[in-house]
């Protein structure tokens, strides 16, 4: 049975993948000589030269087993998986060739012709594979030459040298770490729908999650505008996007929104709320590896018009994969009032 295993070194998590490869178990370099007398179709006066590849190249490996020290048994194809070496390939094909010749009437002519030829390899060291039925044969570098001689006006004298490198290959699954591509931060806003113009219904966006969260028609730009606290000014609200896009290691992003302070009709105004700003970033396991924020008191969002209110996180840890851009919106004692936020932008600085 074939075991696998990897060493694992790495002092920060990885990501390993299994896939399947192929495996040059044995390599070695042949020469095949192929000898044949043509019997040409008509006299001949001369033979001006003759052109010779190879076709229909096979290679069929041949396994044992080590029944004792030294000694070997055949295994045959059919037989249930064990432990088996490659010790033999019989290497088959075909040479084609082109003769170009002069017959007696002095015109140009040319034949062609097929000699198959059969080449058994004997590997210098037995070489072990884990499962004979991923093993295959692979040729590389294969040049033919034909000598020749005319003993006689009709027949011909040839000899061919066939040289390659064969290789026996096994497709394993070997476990390999992958890297990251070089990742390219798309230029604009990180952010689906950071104008918060598309909702489901009038308490849930359809990009954000969001809680205690209602439509609002004041908006900065376009229709709509998010107000947190809408629903009850007393309890906590909020609103989060995650965003995988665009998010790597080593750069800086910027979060800029604009807010404004909404009174709730009916009521003696009490603006009494924090609002936090936050981009948490996490790894690919989903561990909180850095955090960027901005705390806004009430007293620093207007009444009468938004305000953008914007900060840079700080450089992103190695592993980060993701980031969650939120805001809540957290009520003290006596509070009335709540706060709208529209065109939200995520971007990675240059």
């Amino acid at each position: 049975m074939a075991i696998t295993e990897y060493f694992y070194t790495e002092s920060q998590p990885v990501r390993c993948l299994e896939i399947k490869v192929p495996v040059v178990v044995a390599k070695t370099n042949i020469e095949v000589a192929v000898d044949v007398i043509k019997d040409m179709p008509e006299l001949v006066l001369k033979v001006d030269r003759i052109e010779a590849t190879v076709r229909d190249l096979k290679g069929k490996p041949f396994f044992v087993e080590e029944v004792s020290p030294g000694e070997y048994e055949l295994v045959p194809m059919k037989d249930k998986e064990r432990n088996v070496l490659v010790k033999k390939v019989v290497v088959s094909g075909t040479l084609h060739k082109q003769i170009f010749y002069v017959n007696k009437n002095n015109e140009s002519k040319h034949v062609g012709e097929d000699v198959p030829f059969t080449k058994l390899v004997e590997l210098q060291e037995l070489k072990p594979v884990q499962n004979k039925k991923d093993v295959f044969v692979q040729f590389h570098n294969v040049d033919a030459e034909v000598n020749w001689e005319l003993p006689r006006a009709s027949r011909l004298h040839q000899t061919g040298i066939i040289e390659m490198t064969v290789k026996v290959v096994e497709d394993r699954q070997i476990f390999v770490q992958t890297c990251p591509t070089p990742g390219v931060v798309p230029p604009g806003n990180l952010l689906k729908d950071g104008g918060l113009e598309i909702w489901a219904d009038p308490t849930h966006p359809v990009f954000w999650g969001a809680s205690n969260v209602a439509r609002c028609d004041i908006a900065h730009s376009g229709s709509y505008s998010a107000e947190l606290g809408a629903l009850s000014p007393i309890r906590p609200a909020s609103l989060y996007q995650m965003v995988t896009t665009g998010i790597m290691g080593g750069r800086q992003y910027r979060l800029s929104f604009w807010a404004r302070e909404n009174k709730k009709d009916g009521m003696m105004p009490v603006s009494a709320f924090v609002l936090n700003a936050e981009v948490v970033f996490f790894n690919q396991h989903g561990v909180q590896v850095g955090i960027g924020s901005q705390v806004v008191p009430s007293g620093q969002v207007p009444e009468t018009n938004f305000t953008q209110i914007q900060f840079v996180t700080h450089m992103t840890d190695d592993s980060v994969a993701s980031a969650l851009v939120r805001f809540t919106y957290v009520p003290e004692p006596g509070n009335t009032n709540m706060v709208k936020i529209d065109d939200v932008i995520l971007e990675s600085l240059p």
